[in-house]
């Protein structure tokens, strides 16, 4: 696990800045600490997260901000197959699992033994799921003053889509990963960017599959 933790750092880093983003905005919305907070330790999915404080802020029903949250998340259905062949997770596996965790945890689990793989993958997920937590408790406690600063809630949550575009870079000599990434933005570009989404997660699951 403590190998996990270590590499867990560069996830650590993006979190840190989106999470006390998203605890200033849950604040902003009068959504309450706590409620911010559990949301965190329970949910564990940054854009679900955001989703969730804005249809919340929205006077959307509870019920139907969680379904959209669910609909979300149905990304890592493609997530746990392709770590398959590395790792047999369980519940606790399934909720550390998040993009940035997976698409680090695919690079290193073929090179690790099978008996560290498991102890790795925890540390990492650990590791995020700490920082998630501790930025969103800062943010929350410390809206007020966080929030007057201009375009300071911008600025933090450009940070995740930047450390997951860096930790996509090694794939990017991956076939496969250029054709379903060639895939998602094309159809972006045409304005169906869940239709593209869905189809590079299944180009991603089964061309892994069939490669030698």
């Amino acid at each position: 696990m403590k190998q996990g933790l270590e590499a867990a750092w560069s996830i650590a880093l993006g979190y840190f800045p989106v999470a006390v983003a998203f605890g200033a905005l849950g604040a902003q919305a009068e959504l309450g600490y706590l409620w911010i907070q559990f949301t965190s330790l329970l949910v564990f999915a940054g854009a679900s997260q955001f989703a969730l404080v804005g249809l919340m802020a929205q006077g959307v029903p509870p019920l139907l901000a969680a379904t959209l949250g669910l609909l979300l998340n149905l990304r890592h259905a493609f997530y746990g197959p392709a770590l398959r062949p590395y790792l047999k997770g369980g519940p606790l596996e399934a909720f550390l699992l998040t993009d940035e965790v997976f698409a680090l945890a695919l690079r290193a689990l073929p090179g690790l033994s099978p008996e560290k793989r498991r102890g790795f993958f925890l540390g990492l997920g650990l590791g995020a799921y700490l920082s998630w937590n501790l930025g969103t408790a800062l943010g929350a406690l410390g809206a007020k003053g966080l929030l007057a600063w201009p375009r300071l809630g911008e600025a933090l949550s450009f940070a995740l889509p930047a450390l997951f575009l860096l930790l996509a870079l090694p794939h990017l000599r991956n076939p496969v990963a250029l054709l379903a990434g060639g895939i998602a933005l094309a159809f972006h570009m045409l304005g169906q960017t869940a239709w593209g989404l869905f189809l590079a997660g299944g180009i991603g699951l089964f061309g892994e599959r069939r490669r030698p």
